[in-house]
């Protein structure tokens, strides 16, 4: 039992321990504490009453204000999070960042922003520079826990925001970063405190390892040990009690915080500089030694988390497949530390003596590189280029030692004797395809995530090449090893990198695959297909019909669909696309298939567009068009509107579905070709409105007429900027027959520039336009002539007489117009049907006799209320009613005869009630017919309904 805690027993009390514990001691020590307590005990008790009795008069309690409560607590959670920050425990600082936001707005509504704490500017200028000028790299970050990484990231989301506000003090106190006295007897009382828990262990240690002299035996037993363990303990504790007493210290004031002095902070300092210059030297002789790999260690020796001493593994390659099993064990695991596992890796790969260890490791070497990854990102560009070259080098390796199989259904090979692999004919488990599958994924996901309009992108790029030769090197493994599966897939990747280039950008990338060295001739691709990529694609994809399933063979056609329409070879792809009938069942397809099948739709109109296939145009992309969510059928995008209605995970989703830019089809170009088409068919469709009744209810693009009449309901219309207004303008020229106007607003449209063969393209637009001005003149006209020239036609509208002759001769065919054509005289001659048509006046005319009869309704009904007092015709039915109900027959039974006996809202729906026989049934029956409304005029018929029997009286006489 320690001193400490019979210091201020009774005199009884430590007789009696005294003499329970006397054979514990000897008799000369036993004499000297029995002389120590006979003279100190009465004082000692008499002190410890008057502490108990009078410890607050000792101890002075001080009274704080809010504002000082307030500061004290600012200055805690400043210390805190700054000794969070040293220890990089971020999930602490962020903890006390939060609490400090909480206080400060308090202590700032009692003092100013200038009087705040220096220690909470300090803390906010650590903070600053931890997290903004010395950024821990992604080594760093990636040994922090899971709590710590996030609390690092949500300051370093939040600080620089909460720092303008503090911008000069944390700027002061950069240019004069001096601590306070505060914080520096706290700092020195940490680093006591750290101090004393370190020497705990090592006196207790000493005292339990040094024998008792005074005991003058070889041995001790165990409770002889601990009895001279708490007898250390106790002359430790008296000698500390005996320098309380001699410093005047009694009762609690010993325990309170001791004041220290500048010599003891001096000592201190010293102390504290001479253990960082220690640690700084052994820092720097641990990196000295790993660089230069000195065995020496100057006496040095590298610990584990338990203390114990760490050796460096020993790599050879006898024992290559035991560390390569144990690297492969702790894969995935929660305190394995995945870029310390590519180093041991990279270590036994060097280490290797054979084709066979080599392949094992590099197999293990590109899995381990793949996890480096983020979990929900891709890899970084750096390591994406090492797994690339370690692919190539594994891909090489099985090149050169054909014997070597890498199968899935393969055989693990665990064995140590692998260092004496004699190149017989082995195979492994594995998975190539499943590498090649990751790497051009995560280069798809990195295309994805960079801006499209930035150098980075470009830089990209580039590695669509290297990336291309990879897979066909692949493909020539999997031809030679027979793996029709992983063949197939690998066929589709590098279809994939092929479809939607043109042949000149292809030709040169397959220039660059010619120079790889064969081992083999290709069965897939034929050399004799050397230079044609169109030749290239159709054997990649025959092979593909022939052996993949049915969802790599619909994508296989899909993508051949897009290659033969991005080169205007129309009506083959036409053709596939109808003979593979996928279009019956693709909305049942995966979302990848479907985007497949909206973008060959998409480029099939827009290669019947660049034929002048305007009709076969429109009717391929309208239904895609019509939508108004091209990005999102074309996986291009979210349109704006829509961006607002996705949940975060959906939106998510969508944007994990995008293809990368350079793939994608221009949605400009598509919107342009779209309205082109509609205009050249909705306008003449619209002008045959007078032979055509059916032409106003059933437009033929419903997209195109809002447009129209949206443009058409403007006030002030300027000069058209953007390519829809341009299209409008022309809608309106040609609807008037303005042909050149209209030509000239198509073609000064920038976007016809982007295609490859746009002069024809304008040059074809032209002609177009001009055939639908004619075909819209005589649709408009029809009705005004009675027959019209094919020579004046043909000036009119600049064409030849032929190609006039010709369209006037297929309109009258398909009974376009009601006319026939003259050879002789040279004109064309409308029929007497065309005449009976309406013309424009008369459809007006009819237009304004409508108008005329709805307002002569409305006066009608506006002086019936004026002659009803302003009863409404619903307040005189309702009064009928009453009436016939109250002038019923003399049994009581209602009246019957109420439609018979008018009170219409109109004389139609009267009878003539001229008839005196029925006058008077009406009148004992209580009908009450009009007094004027009995002839079944407008107005009479409107008056009836009162009931009343001197009324009916009247009408009878």
């Amino acid at each position: 039992m320690s001193r400490f805690f019979r210091r201020d027993e009774s005199s009884d009390s430590e007789s009696d321990y005294s003499s329970s514990s006397s054979d514990d001691f000897s008799d000369e020590e036993i004499q000297k504490k029995k002389q120590t307590t006979s003279g100190a005990g009465a004082s000692r008790i008499a002190r410890a009453g008057l502490d108990s009795d009078d410890s607050e008069e000792e101890v002075k309690r001080t009274v704080k204000s809010t504002k000082d409560k307030l500061a004290d607590q600012v200055t805690e959670l400043s210390r805190e999070t700054l000794r969070a920050i040293r220890a990089d425990e971020w999930h602490l600082a962020a903890s006390s960042f939060d609490q400090l936001n909480k206080v400060v707005p308090k202590l700032i509504k009692t003092v100013s922003v200038e009087n705040l704490p220096r220690s909470y500017v300090r803390s906010l200028a650590a903070l600053e520079d931890a997290l903004y000028e010395n950024q821990k790299d992604k080594a760093a970050l990636g040994k922090l826990s899971a709590t710590d990484s996030r609390g690092y990231n949500q300051l370093k989301q939040r600080v620089r925001k909460h720092n303008k506000d503090f911008e000069s003090l944390i700027a002061e106190f950069k240019a004069n970063p001096t601590e306070s006295n505060d914080e520096e007897e706290a700092a020195e009382s940490e680093e006591e405190a750290s101090d004393d828990d370190q020497a705990v262990p090592s006196s207790r240690t000493a005292a339990a390892a040094v024998p008792s002299a005074s005991k003058g035996k070889a041995a001790l037993s165990d409770s002889e040990s601990e009895d001279s363990y708490w007898d250390s303990d106790s002359d430790e504790s008296s000698s500390s009690s005996s320098d309380s007493e001699d410093d005047g210290q009694v009762g609690i004031s010993r325990w309170l915080k001791k004041t220290t002095t500048k010599e003891d902070t001096s000592a201190k300092k010293a102390k504290k500089d001479r253990a960082q210059r220690s640690q700084r030297a052994a820092a720097a002789q641990a990196a000295a030694a790993a660089e230069g790999g000195d065995d020496d260690d100057d006496g040095f020796t590298a610990v584990g988390k338990d203390g114990k001493a760490v050796e460096a593994p020993k790599y050879n390659e006898r024992n290559l497949n035991e560390h390569l099993l144990a690297l492969i064990a702790s894969r995935g695991r929660k305190n394995t530390n995945k870029f310390e596992s590519i180093k041991s890796l990279e270590t036994l790969l060097g280490v290797g003596v054979n084709a066979l260890q080599k392949a094992k490791v590099l197999m293990t070497l590109i899995s381990a590189q793949f996890d480096s990854a983020p979990s929900s990102g891709y890899l970084p560009t750096e390591m994406w280029h090492k797994v690339q070259s370690r692919l190539n080098e594994l891909l090489s390796l099985l090149e050169t030692n054909r014997q070597i199989t890498i199968l899935e259904t393969g055989d693990s090979h665990d064995y140590e004797e692998d260092f004496e692999y004699n190149n017989a004919t082995i195979t492994l488990r594995g998975s190539i395809i499943a590498s090649i599958d990751r790497l051009d994924d995560d280069f798809l996901k990195s295309l994805q995530n960079i801006d499209p309009h930035t150098p980075e992108y470009v830089e990209r790029m580039r590695d669509t090449v290297p990336l291309y030769l990879t897979i066909v090197r692949a493909q020539g493994y999997f031809e030679r090893s027979d793996q029709k599966d992983s063949l197939c897939r690998v066929v589709l990747r590098r279809l994939d990198h092929l479809y939607y280039r043109t042949d000149q950008v292809n030709l040169h990338v397959e220039s660059a695959a010619a120079a790889l060295p064969r081992i083999s001739e290709s069965s897939v691709v034929p050399a004799s297909t050397a230079g044609d990529i169109e030749a290239i694609v159709h054997s990649l994809c025959t092979f593909l019909y022939l052996n993949a399933d049915t969802q790599l063979r619909s994508h296989a056609m899909l993508m051949h669909v897009f290659n033969h329409a991005l080169h205007k070879r129309y009506y083959i792809a036409r053709d596939l696309l109808l003979m593979s009938h996928i279009q019956e069942n693709v909305h049942q397809a995966d979302i990848k298939t479907q985007v497949l099948y909206n973008r060959a739709i998409a480029q099939l109109g827009l290669a019947a567009f660049r034929l002048g296939k305007i009709q076969e145009s429109f009717e391929h992309i309208v239904e895609l068009m019509s939508t108004g969510h091209q990005r999102e059928l074309l996986a291009q995008g979210v349109g704006q509107q829509r961006m607002h209605q996705l949940s975060p995970n959906e939106e998510q989703l969508q944007r994990t579905r995008q293809l990368p830019f350079h793939i994608n089809i221009n949605l400009e170009l598509l919107e342009c070709v779209f309205l082109t088409s509609s205009m050249l068919l909705e306008i003449p469709f619209m002008a045959s409105a007078n032979i055509n009744p059916d032409a106003r209810r059933a437009p033929i693009s419903r997209a195109f007429r809002r447009m129209l009449d949206f443009n058409e309901r403007q006030v002030f219309m300027g000069p058209p900027e953007n390519t829809r207004d341009h299209i409008m303008a022309a809608s309106k020229a040609l609807a008037a027959g303005e042909w050149e106007e209209a030509r000239d607003f198509i073609q000064s449209i920038r976007i016809w520039s982007l295609l490859p063969d746009s002069e024809e393209i304008t040059a074809m637009l032209a002609s177009k336009i001009q055939v639908e001005a004619l075909r819209t003149y005589l649709f408009t006209y029809a009705t005004q002539f009675e027959s019209v020239g094919l020579a004046d036609l043909a000036t009119m509208f600049d064409l030849p007489k032929g190609k006039v002759y010709a369209l006037l001769a297929r309109m009258v065919y398909h009974n376009e117009v009601q006319a026939s054509l003259d050879e002789v005289g040279g004109v064309l001659v409308f029929s007497r049907a065309s005449h009976d048509a309406s013309s424009r006046l008369q459809q007006t005319a009819l237009a304004l006799s409508n108008k005329a009869n709805i307002f002569a309704d409305i006066n009608d009904r506006m002086l019936e209320l004026k002659i009803n007092g302003g009863q409404t015709p619903g307040d005189r039915q309702q009064g009928g009613e009453r009436g016939d109900r109250n002038q019923g027959d003399r049994e009581g039974r209602p009246n019957q005869n109420r439609r018979e006996g008018g009170g219409g809202r109109d004389g139609r729906d009267g009878r003539d009630n001229r008839d005196g026989q029925r006058g008077n049934q009406n009148r004992r029956d209580g009908a009450g017919g009009g007094h004027r409304g009995g002839r079944g005029g407008r107005r009479g018929g409107n008056v009836g309904g009162s009931g009343g029997q001197r009324r009916n009286d009247n009408s009878n006489n």
